[in-house]
């Protein structure tokens, strides 16, 4: 729970970040799954609301930054003019969220995640392809994103397997709960 975060029992982990480009959009077509949906959230986006999908998607992968991150940095932060943040839904109940950022040359796919509940589910897959389609309707040069040895273990796997090429790692300290 949000609320329940002790922050004295957060500390700093050596993690290794891959960080994966893909140069050329996917010919694969986007099959859609009945009773899903995308909704961007209307600016201003509050912090509060903003955090709870933030945690409930990575409370389990220990996504952390934004939590600690001063209330009025985040609100800039995902507020700014390049970035947009969509829920995914299922049977109209929240399933994940996917915050990209837009940059003329490049859009990233900043945060992108499934609640607990609908992991293994088969809707990964989905929304992953539907996060890459959504990246190259801003019509960047290319696409990125990374991932770290804290998330899913399939998540490099599946990155590469849609197509992403990792293009450099390195190691990051990354807050996590002891």
């Amino acid at each position: 729970m949000l609320s329940s975060i002790d922050i004295s029992r957060i500390t700093l982990k050596a993690v290794t970040v891959t960080f994966l480009e893909m140069h050329k959009k996917p010919t694969e077509i986007l099959q859609p799954i009945s009773n899903t949906s995308f909704t961007l959230l209307p600016k201003p986006v509050s912090v509060n609301e903003y955090r709870k999908y933030y945690y409930a998607v990575g409370e389990k992968w220990q996504w952390l930054d934004r939590i600690v991150m001063p209330d009025k940095e985040l609100f800039e932060k995902i507020n700014a003019d390049n970035i947009e943040i969509f829920i995914f839904y299922i049977n109209n109940e929240p399933a994940g969220y996917a915050e990209f950022l837009i940059d003329p040359k490049f859009t990233e796919i900043v945060y992108f995640g499934l609640l607990p509940g609908f992991i293994g589910k088969g809707f990964g897959k989905y929304f992953l392809q539907w996060a890459i389609k959504k990246a190259w309707s801003y019509n960047p040069e290319w696409i990125q994103l990374n991932t770290c040895t804290l998330d899913h273990l399939k998540a490099l796997p599946n990155y590469k397997k849609a197509g992403f090429i990792p293009v450099r790692t390195e190691i990051q300290q990354r807050r996590v709960l002891i």
